[in-house]
């Protein structure tokens, strides 16, 4: 990966970080300056929470399924919140 790519990754990274917390979640970036995670928390249920890393033009939890592109980060920010939702008992 490109020093390009990298600051790219961070960059997208940060923008979708933006987007969650102006949603009241919980989003850090973590991980090295080289392999950027965006470690994302459902606030209103502390078990649910999961990594974000960004890739080839895209946002995918860190197990590598697919969230979206990175050209709309407000989008993968809602398929986020979905996935990570609170469960009704």
């Amino acid at each position: 990966m490109g020093i390009d790519a990298v600051t790219d990754a961070a960059f997208q990274l940060e923008r979708l970080r933006a987007e969650l917390i102006g949603h009241s979640w919980a989003a850090d970036i973590l991980g090295t300056a080289k392999q950027p995670v965006l470690r994302v928390n459902n606030p209103a249920e502390a078990e649910m929470h999961d990594e974000v890393v960004c890739q080839d033009g895209t946002f995918q939890w860190a197990w590598g399924g697919l969230i979206g592109p990175v050209v709309n980060p407000a989008e993968a920010a809602d398929r986020i919140m979905f996935v990570l939702r609170e469960v009704a008992s």
